[in-house]
């Protein structure tokens, strides 16, 4: 496992134990670098140091690997930025419509009622809108597997691809890599969950990792 992370939310407590009920002892802003130190049992938080050698515990999915290949450089792809700042948007229970998501669904060729609804499978779309806030082109698909033919395939992963995994013979997911955690893949994706958030996924289910075809 990788042992530089970078702060993805907006702000992010740092607490004195790996619990959402443990006492907060500092704030961490978006960019903000930090180094692992060990991860809790249950492997939801990690403990770090700040750059002011500060250390206590914040949750996982809210922070980001930077790769091991290329510790010096923390530029992410345009996008990542946009869906960086996406972190906790979800699915509205019961009958209600998260109105942010029927904004990523509009960003694909979808029609109405399936637009309309925030039930409605949005990995994709949540990929296709955050890619165009950032000035590039997507798929226009809410389907997962048409980024499969979306700019070039590249063999290594780097922070910020596409990745596209497999569920089931035409079903997929989509998200962004942020690294890999215990032999899987760590993505910051929309609707896992319900929501945009950190996720992990078995490496074995990866179809694919995509760039641009023009370099960023």
């Amino acid at each position: 496992m990788t042992s530089l992370y970078t702060v993805i939310a907006e702000g992010l407590n740092l607490r004195d134990g790996p619990s959402i009920n443990a006492k907060v002892i500092g704030g961490l802003q978006r960019g903000a670098k930090l180094t692992l130190i060990s991860v809790s049992g249950d492997g939801m938080w990690f403990k770090v140091s700040t750059p002011s050698k500060k250390q206590g515990w914040v949750r996982n999915k809210y922070v980001a690997a930077v790769p091991d290949n290329d510790l010096s450089k923390l530029g992410d792809p345009p996008w990542m930025e946009v869906a960086s700042s996406e972190v906790g948007v979800k699915e509205y229970p019961g009958n209600g419509e998260n109105p942010r998501i029927l904004e990523y669904l509009r960003s694909t060729n979808l029609s109405a009622p399936d637009s309309a609804r925030d039930e409605t499978p949005w990995c994709s779309a949540f990929a296709n809108w955050c890619v165009e806030r950032a000035g590039y082109a997507g798929t226009d698909s809410a389907w997962a597997r048409s980024w499969l033919n979306w700019g070039e395939a590249i063999v290594k992963p780097t922070h910020g691809c596409i990745v596209v995994l497999q569920r089931g013979i035409n079903m997929g997911h989509v998200g962004f890599y942020l690294g890999m955690s215990s032999g899987r893949v760590r993505l910051l994706g929309g609707n896992q969950s319900n929501e945009v958030c950190v996720t992990t996924f078995k490496k074995s289910d990866v179809l694919g990792y995509r760039m641009p075809h023009n370099p960023i």
